[in-house]
């Protein structure tokens, strides 16, 4: 069996039970305009590469509140449809970090979606692991609720 992505093992990970199915949060997680709707500190789409969520493939958002907005970016690092994808978010000014997000089945229906966050680049970086994962926790949690409860709206027709 392959050994789990060390951001997977070694961050504090959020775990988010959904009664919408994989294909519903994918359904969210797919359409690159949603992003600033679900993902905290995200105020603004700009622009969504045709091809999203291809890897290679990048979101052009806006992070911040009105008038202190900064023109940011996330680009696709791999995807494994309605499983697996995993992104580099640019957070200036605080550096870069790597975001994987997993969907899981559960038993009866619905999905588990899990999320882990590593800060990959400074000034994050240089701070302790600990410290720096305990900071994005909170966050983390609130996306995963906000991505549960979007696709727990969306019906077959929307998938």
């Amino acid at each position: 069996m392959a050994s789990e992505p060390e951001e997977i093992t070694s961050s504090p990970l959020v775990r988010r039970e959904t009664s919408a199915s994989r294909q519903q949060v994918w359904a969210v997680i797919a359409d690159g305009w949603t992003y600033s709707q679900w993902v905290v500190g995200n105020s603004r789409m700009r622009a969504v590469d045709p091809n999203w969520p291809q890897p290679g493939s990048t979101l052009h958002h806006s992070i911040g509140v009105w008038p202190a907005v900064i023109n940011d970016s996330t680009v696709v690092e791999s995807c494994t449809p309605e499983e697996e994808l995993v992104l580099i978010a640019n957070g200036r000014p605080f550096g870069k970090a790597r975001i994987t997000l997993r969907l899981h089945d559960l038993d009866g229906g619905g999905c588990v979606i899990e999320m882990a966050e590593v800060p990959v680049s400074p000034p994050l970086s240089w701070l302790p692991r600990s410290a720096a994962l305990a900071a994005v926790f909170p966050r983390n949690r609130e996306t995963t609720w906000r991505l549960a409860a979007m696709a727990e709206r969306r019906t077959s027709e929307d998938t």
